[in-house]
């Protein structure tokens, strides 16, 4: 072993260590009701090791330690919650440990904890996270618009956003252009989350909704100059995309065009993100799977689609790519 491949060994050790503790310091804290001592206000430590009935130069070292992490920040001696801790206050605040506390079954039985690729459970599974994912994923939406010149290059389009969630993708899409309009498909439940967030947005008015299972829904032919499929290919079979996307080929007008937004792992800062993601899928999902770029290229060809292109987008997570094809004749 050479001196650069102990350095390495010795830089994953630490990452370890630090990933380790991070959670278990986030976990203990949560444990204690250190967050609801803090509260949305502040607390100094005297006062949460008040409340908690804890002592108080230990706490420091753990408020110190949260700060570190980025789930507090500290000004004054005054401890408050970072943005990520208001976020982590909803849907992700046990980071996601009922999954991975199913992770030993997972491995001796092959059966996931959900199906959220299912028909029965869809719905129910993702009008509980789908606000909570078009937080995580606004910073790459807008990527994503911008790579597209939207308001630019791309101007006045029909926009169909299939397995629509929130609609972010759509909606950041159309927040560049005033003559760009935005047409949702997903189940009821989710559309009316989606609605939602186009009245926040200011674009209600631009917006329409396709409720129902997009796999069955009536898309139309021959209706839109764009349609975005944001991640939804990893919960689709191969004949699942390819079924799809030749819905899609019909519901888009001559020389429209297909966007496919997924975890496509090319990216070296996304390595760790889209592999515990890949596992992930496998523990809430019965079919689902990260389908390669050249993968989803193929599908698209072989229903029509033509000269795909892949590029990643390079904003946080550093997971997610976008493959952009032409309706062929």
């Amino acid at each position: 072993m050479n001196q650069q491949e102990k350095f390495a060994a010795l830089q994953t050790y630490f990452s370890l260590m630090n990933m380790n503790g991070a959670a278990r310091i986030y976990r203990t804290s949560r444990e204690l009701g250190i967050f609801d001592a803090i509260g949305n206000d502040g607390a100094t430590p005297a006062e949460v090791a008040e409340k908690c009935g804890l002592q108080a130069e230990p706490l420091r070292l753990l408020l110190d330690g949260l700060c570190s992490i980025g789930t507090l920040a500290c000004e004054d001696d005054r401890f408050s919650p970072s943005l990520v801790t208001q976020f982590l206050a909803g849907n992700y605040r046990n980071l996601s440990d009922e999954y991975w506390d199913h992770l030993p079954n997972y491995l001796q039985t092959g059966v996931p904890l959900a199906e959220m690729d299912s028909v029965e459970q869809s719905a129910d599974q993702y009008e509980k996270q789908v606000s909570a994912l078009a937080w995580m994923m606004m910073p790459a939406a807008e990527a994503m618009a911008q790579m597209l010149g939207m308001g630019q290059s791309r101007t006045a389009l029909s926009i169909l956003d299939v397995g629509a969630g929130s609609a972010i993708w759509s909606l950041s899409c159309a927040k560049h252009d005033a003559a760009t309009t935005v047409t949702a498909s997903d189940w009821p439940v989710i559309v009316e989350i989606a609605t939602g967030f186009a009245r926040q947005m200011g674009l209600e008015d631009r917006f329409s909704a396709i409720p129902g299972n997009y796999h069955e829904s009536d898309l139309g032919e021959d209706n839109y100059d764009l349609a975005i499929v944001a991640n939804v290919t990893h919960i689709e079979t191969p004949d699942g995309n390819r079924g799809l996307f030749s819905r899609l080929h019909r519901a888009l007008k001559a020389g429209g065009e297909v966007v496919i937004v997924d975890v496509m792992p090319v990216q070296p800062e996304g390595q760790i993100s889209a592999a515990l993601y890949a596992l992930g899928l496998g523990l809430r999902t019965a079919q689902g799977q990260v389908h390669s770029a050249d993968a989803l290229r193929q599908y698209l060809e072989e229903v029509g689609f033509t000269g795909s292109v892949m590029q990643p987008i390079p904003v946080a997570p550093h997971t997610m790519g976008m493959i952009i094809a032409k309706k062929g004749s």
